[in-house]
């Protein structure tokens, strides 16, 4: 009887220490995983992350540069593209069919990429001369209205979108 006793006791401590083990703040590596997977959602803070940005919209060509602000929870998204000449031209024709393009002038960002700053402090105003195209080709829910606008003179387009109801 006695030696069922200190077995049911080492069974109740073994319990405990393993139950007080998985306990605690969540701070195992598979929560860590999940967070720094999530799509970024600090509209100030610029994100260069291709894979969390097709999470958010549909991406019809593979851009070899990406820096982006924004997410679903501000109801708007904010990225500057580069695709190769080839894909930026392909982009351009497909934006065509859906509306007619129009010139613009955007403001540079200070999150912009150097060489887009450079073009904006060269006009004086910190803008950039550009085409604003229709941006259908990256509407995904929740974002369905926006614009991309192809910087002259460049592969970089600059994409704004945001969240209609």
């Amino acid at each position: 009887m006695k030696q069922v006793r200190t077995a049911v006791f080492l069974a109740l401590f073994l319990a405990v220490l393993l139950s007080i083990g998985c306990g605690g703040p969540a701070t195992n590596s598979h929560t860590a995983n999940v967070s720094a997977n999530a799509p970024a959602s600090n509209s100030d803070v610029e994100n260069t992350n291709v894979e969390q940005l097709r999470l958010l919209i549909a991406m019809p060509y593979e851009p070899d540069d990406v820096v982006w602000r924004g997410g679903p929870e501000e109801k708007k998204l904010m990225a500057v593209l580069r695709f190769s000449t080839v894909d930026a031209d392909k982009l351009t024709e497909d934006a065509k069919r859906v509306k007619q393009p129009t010139s613009a002038k955007i403001s540079s960002e200070t999150w912009f990429p150097a060489e887009l700053i450079a073009q904006g402090d060269i006009s004086g105003d910190d803008t950039l001369k550009g085409t604003t195209y229709a941006a259908n080709q990256f509407f995904q829910p929740p974002f369905n209205d926006g614009k991309l606008t192809r910087i002259e003179g460049t592969d970089y387009f600059v994409l704004e979108l945001s969240a209609q109801q």
